[in-house]
């Protein structure tokens, strides 16, 4: 179990500030915490704006505060392509966050080589590094599943994959009331709209699907 101190900061000071984010990011908290040992988190695209919880989410933070209550020898790797994001990130974390300014399909890659040489694995890999947007999803949605195939090395049984922005898609009908109703299962859209196809494709286990959505079993 993580030192308490650690929720204490999220239940009074973050999760009333997540919005969206909220629920997801307390499963990802929970599930480590069910982990024995240090653990290694991989992050794309890091916190770029003090105190912007609603809108970026803060996860850089989130880890960081996470990893320091853990243990003294769990790590966070962080990547972002803004040198100015890089920057700014760095004022706002502790020494225990590796943040590289690169793109980050090319970071993972090289981080998983890395990875490999030393027997290491990822217990969280959070991606989150190319702005959607919501008209033209495509560019983002690709981008995310490149750096999955990137990151694979570091994917073992015990890591969970979560990408933000994944707002859920529905396919709608008219009824009688010109009102809409939905047909069928809602499906993950956003950044994550191509990585959630593999994934269902490969029979991996969605651990949760709101704005986040999170596999095992990569």
């Amino acid at each position: 179990m993580v030192n308490q101190s650690f929720w204490d900061f999220y239940n009074d000071c973050a999760a009333p500030n997540l919005a969206l984010r909220e629920k997801t990011f307390r499963k990802v908290f929970e599930y480590l915490d069910q982990l024995t040992g240090p653990i290694n988190i991989i992050e794309t695209g890091c916190a770029r704006q003090q105190g912007n919880w609603s809108g970026d989410g803060q996860s850089t933070i989130l880890f960081d505060k996470y990893i320091s209550a853990r243990d003294e020898v769990s790590k966070c790797y962080s990547v972002d392509i803004s040198q100015n994001s890089v920057s700014e990130c760095k004022k706002l974390v502790s020494q225990r966050i590796s943040v590289t300014q690169d793109d980050s399909v090319h970071y993972l890659y090289e981080l998983a080589k890395e990875f490999k040489r030393s027997g290491m694995y990822a217990q969280l890999i959070y991606l989150d590094s190319f702005d959607l947007d919501m008209t033209y999803w495509q560019p983002s949605a690709i981008h995310h599943l490149k750096e999955l195939v990137a990151v694979q090395p570091c994917i073992n049984e015990q890591t969970m994959l979560v990408v933000d922005d994944c707002p859920l898609n529905a396919n709608f009908t008219t009824a009688g009331n010109n009102s809409l109703q939905i047909i069928g299962g809602a499906s993950i859209g956003g950044k994550g709209r191509l990585v959630a196809e593999y994934a269902h494709a490969i029979g991996a286990k969605i651990e949760f699907a709101e704005y986040q959505a999170g596999w095992t079993g990569l």
